[in-house]
């Protein structure tokens, strides 16, 4: 049985950021290739379109990539149109101009060796994010409900935890009668049986969110309830033993917020980063303080922690800069694994450090949103043109694994302690 320790994360404080929609009036001419036999197309089926995870897949994301083999963005020979991105039919597809994006996000799974993609599901809902538990369940944060009456269902709406049965083809609502309001960050721990998430109680969106824990049977468990901060950005350790997660200090948005780390049950806080600094004064970036660290996952052995923070929002447009930094938790000590780009949402298991890259560019079709895995010294981009294009790329992306616990690389270790001694 298949049952991964795993967080990936909506936009709900930090998560991963959306540009302003880009609309397109007009249409860019297409030449057809006269020499191309031309090849029917085939609509894709709805529903659950697997009922099992295959052995092979290695990650589990969600994106709207699917939309690119719509016959709206193919030419007259059913090939992805050259300025796609431009082109009014397909952009249709992919923007709408009151709700960011025009289709909703699906699952999809990725084998790292041979680069092959299925996709998980084609329904109504939108998924910020699924983690696999079992080789025909996944757990997952869905939007399946048009909750504020625009017409669509997007991220927009109301999410709500769920677990997808692949096999009778049927989503079980977890959180749907316990009046959460904005649900994101959910992380599954298969040693104790729980998903661990931040909310808040009820619309109000001046009541701060907390950390929470639920079960499969429903059973929840408040961790946090200090006005004080918001808390959210929460993961398991591998072990179940620690939850990291961030604390925004009140008043909202107007310093920095923090990483930190409690034991299982919600005892003994530490916290470990104070965030970053902002030496040049500079505003939000939008909406955010300049130094917030978020997306905390602690390394396989618990002995480092690896997250993102907001450098600068005048590099890197309109994304900005938020570095990839690893902490050692006795001595805190940090290192910065990339201060050029976007890196979000970062996930650490024993084959390497899975994260969101955001990549700004003047030209919309060079703007980049895709999977990233880091290990061996070295960033390895897993989604290539034209699945990389902002905001067709991966929103957010989980390992895949088999075994609870898997033993720790020392590599990791060794890699580590000998590049902070340089």
């Amino acid at each position: 049985m298949m049952k991964p320790k795993k967080k990936v994360r909506m936009f709900s404080l930090v998560g991963i950021l959306f540009l302003p929609v880009l609309i397109i009036s007009g249409c860019v001419e297409e030449k057809a290739d006269t020499q191309l036999e031309k090849q029917p197309y085939t609509e894709i089926p709805k529903g659950i379109l697997v009922n099992e995870i295959p052995e092979s897949m290695d990650i589990i994301f969600t994106s709207i990539r699917y939309v690119l083999d719509d016959v709206a963005c193919l030419d007259e020979n059913y090939e992805l149109k050259d300025n796609f991105i431009y082109d009014a039919q397909c952009n249709k597809k992919i923007y709408n101009p009151n709700n960011g994006l025009a289709s909703p996000r699906q699952l999809f799974a990725l084998d790292l060796e041979t680069k092959n993609v299925i996709q998980i599901t084609n329904t109504e809902c939108c998924f910020i994010n699924g983690q696999v538990v079992d080789s025909t369940t996944i757990m997952c944060n869905a939007a399946c409900a048009d909750t504020n009456n625009d017409g669509m269902i997007t991220d927009a709406d109301k999410t709500e935890l769920y677990l997808l049965d692949l096999a009778i083809e049927k989503m079980n609502c977890l959180t749907c009668e316990l009046g959460l309001d904005a649900i994101n960050n959910p992380d599954y721990s298969c040693i104790n049986e729980k998903i661990v998430f931040s909310a808040r109680k009820g619309p109000d969106i001046s009541y701060p969110h907390h950390i929470y824990t639920i079960d499969f049977q429903k059973n929840l468990v408040e961790l946090t309830n200090d006005t004080e901060y918001m808390d959210f950005d929460c993961s398991w350790s591998e072990d179940g033993t620690k939850i990291v997660f961030n604390r925004l200090p009140a008043p909202w948005l107007e310093n920095p917020s923090q990483v930190w780390m409690m034991d299982f049950n919600g005892n003994n806080l530490e916290k470990i980063t104070d965030g970053g600094k902002n030496p040049n004064n500079e505003g939000p970036q939008r909406g955010y303080p300049i130094g917030i660290d978020c997306d905390p996952d602690l390394s396989p052995d618990n002995k480092k922690i690896v997250f993102s923070r907001l450098r600068t929002g005048r590099e890197n447009e309109l994304f900005g800069i938020y570095e990839l930094i690893v902490i050692d938790i006795d001595t805190k000590e940090e290192y910065i694994l990339d201060s050029k780009y976007a890196n979000m949402v970062p996930e650490w298991k024993s084959r390497g450090i899975l994260l969101i890259r955001q990549v700004g560019a003047t030209n919309p079709i060079d703007m980049k949103q895709s999977l990233y895995v880091y290990r061996n010294g070295e960033f390895e981009e897993l989604e290539k043109f034209p699945y990389n294009v902002f905001p067709i790329g991966a929103y957010g992306g989980s390992w895949i694994e088999v075994g609870c616990v898997k033993e720790f690389d020392w590599n990791w270790e060794i890699y580590f302690a000998v590049k902070m001694l340089i």
